[in-house]
Parts: structure tokens; C-alpha cells; sequence
């Protein structure tokens, strides 16, 4: 996603697509945090009829027309951690996601800094 791109909550809804443009699920919610500047997340339904639901960072989403996708693989966003309670992320769930997707988790402090930013030449690609 490009700096001046916002996420959009229109996005729900809408297929998200890997790489090579397979399809990964169906965005049903975006989630922003509480914390200004805290990364904003996709939940993602996959698998037969949806069953399971997967986070995935929203900054990382390039849109073209009505077309979502991710710089990642299906088998690794498939394969993220899944967080305790899919409508609250709790600050460990931040971190393990921000981990797992190659971001850098920057917990809150008594700024608002809280969020995931880019770790340099780590970035996954499957």
C-alpha cells in the first residue's frame, strides 16, 4: 500500500489475493487499533465456508480496481498465528503477527507509537 493510500472498510467483502494471484479468502473486517499510528489489520475468512479466520497487516494491501492482494504466499498467510479472540488483538497477538509477517512490533508507551513498521531486507516472501 502506498503511503497516501488509506485501508479502506469498503474492502470488506472483497477476495484477497497472494502473489501470484491465488486466492487467499474474503476480507470480512477491517481492525484499526486503539493507539494512533498502530498498524491497521485485514481479517481474512479462508478455508471451506470460511471456518477459519486470519490476520493480515493491511499496510502490506495493493489494490487494483476492485482486486485486493498481498505481497505474500496463500500457504504462508494461511499458515499466520491465529490470535486468541478475533475481535480484540491484545499486545502479544500484535507482536506475534508483526513477527511472523517480518514487521517490527513497537509496543505502546506513553506515546502513541504503537504499531508495526518494516524491518529492513527481512520482508517474507513465501
Amino acid at each position: 500500500m502506498t503511503q497516501n493510500q488509506e485501508v479502506q472498510p469498503q474492502w470488506t467483502g472483497h477476495d484477497l489475493f497472494d502473489l501470484d494471484g491465488e486466492k487467499i479468502g474474503t476480507v470480512e473486517d477491517v481492525r484499526y487499533g486503539d493507539v494512533k499510528g498502530d498498524l491497521a489489520w485485514l481479517v481474512v475468512e479462508t478455508g471451506l465456508l470460511g471456518t477459519r479466520k486470519i490476520f493480515v497487516p493491511a499496510n502490506d494491501v495493493r489494490r487494483s480496481g476492485d482486486r485486493l492482494s498481498v505481497p505474500y504466499m496463500k500457504e504462508r498467510v494461511k499458515d499466520a498465528p491465529k490470535a486468541e479472540d478475533e475481535k480484540v488483538l491484545t499486545e502479544a497477538d500484535k507482536g506475534k503477527l508483526c513477527r511472523y509477517y517480518g514487521l517490527q512490533y513497537v509496543a505502546p508507551t506513553t506515546e502513541p507509537v504503537d504499531g508495526c513498521s518494516e524491518i529492513e531486507d527481512q520482508r517474507p516472501g513465501g
